[in-house]
């Protein structure tokens, strides 16, 4: 093999390592990020409230990191998944502008022997000297990787020991859960009627529409009233004919308007009509204030 071809592998396995390197500290913290997220969510206690998983509470414990770990693999697969098409020749001929096109182009010859292409092998092996890995991946950013990753695995394991204060409360998930399924608060059986008018504008002038509020018993006060209907002694009378001439009213003796005013029986009368007209018209003035009181 000739002497830049194995320059050339070892500067390979080292960028495909560090590439490696880089997809677990990517795994690690994308892990820690969604456990962390679990954990104030309170998935384990959802979880317990699925009616399949109710049958297993022993594995429920389990479910969030595995879900945790399998979702942070989908996705640093989806984030590293050209790594491995990376041309690394390609790579070295842009960091070291000497190798420009040498290099590949000794690489596409490595097979032929003349006195051309051994001279290009012997100038691209001795250019491939400082060529190292550490150059392709800059180590600052593996350094902030780590550094990244370390931060959001304390964050989580900080989360996971102390979850009180940060998690969300039962009581709190269980409203949502209630308003997102529409269940209703209210679980004493009663049959709600409450409901929207059919026709709001009219229902005033009309009356329809639908009842509003929740139904309630209305208690009457009161005194008991005896309704009880009993039957007559005798047979009614049915009026069978008319004779606007019969049953005429007995027109009562006129009296004067003085007289019937101050409330005298028939046998004072005449002692009143035995008065002098003075002595009249006195007891008709007391008559009428006597009326007034």
């Amino acid at each position: 093999m000739e002497d830049f071809l194995e320059k050339l592998q070892k500067t390979r396995e080292g960028f495909f390592s560090r590439t490696r390197l880089v997809f677990f500290l990517d795994l690690i913290a994308i892990f820690s990020i969604l456990y962390a997220i679990f954990i104030i969510a309170n998935l384990e206690y959802l979880l317990t409230k699925l009616s399949i998983l109710s049958s297993l509470p022993p594995s429920i414990p389990i479910i969030p990191p595995a879900v945790a770990i399998i979702t942070a693999l989908i996705i640093s697969t989806l984030l590293h998944k050209k790594d491995k098409k990376t041309n690394v020749i390609r790579l070295i001929e842009n960091k070291y502008p000497e190798l420009n096109e040498r290099l590949s182009t000794a690489y596409d010859n490595r097979d032929e022997s003349n006195i051309i292409v051994d001279s290009l092998k012997t100038f691209v092996s001795e250019s491939m000297t400082p060529v190292s890995p550490s150059m392709l991946m800059s180590k600052g950013l593996i350094i902030s990787k780590i550094m990244i990753t370390v931060i959001f695995l304390a964050g989580m394991a900080f989360i996971s020991l102390n979850p009180q204060g940060i998690q969300i409360p039962q009581n709190t998930l269980d409203n949502m859960t209630k308003a997102i399924t529409g269940q209703d608060q209210n679980t004493t059986g009663l049959i709600d009627i409450t409901g929207r008018p059919e026709n709001m504008d009219n229902m005033a002038a009309k009356g329809s529409g639908d009842i509003f509020g929740k139904p309630k018993i209305a208690s009457i006060e009161g005194k008991n009233i005896d309704l009880t209907l009993y039957t007559g002694d005798n047979t009614g009378t049915t009026v069978s004919d008319y004779n606007p001439t019969s049953n005429q009213f007995i027109k009562s003796p006129a009296f004067p308007v003085d007289i019937l005013g101050s409330n005298v029986s028939d046998s004072d009368y005449s002692m009143l009509m035995k008065k002098t007209e003075t002595e009249k018209q006195l007891i008709n003035q007391y008559a009428i204030k006597r009326s007034q009181i």
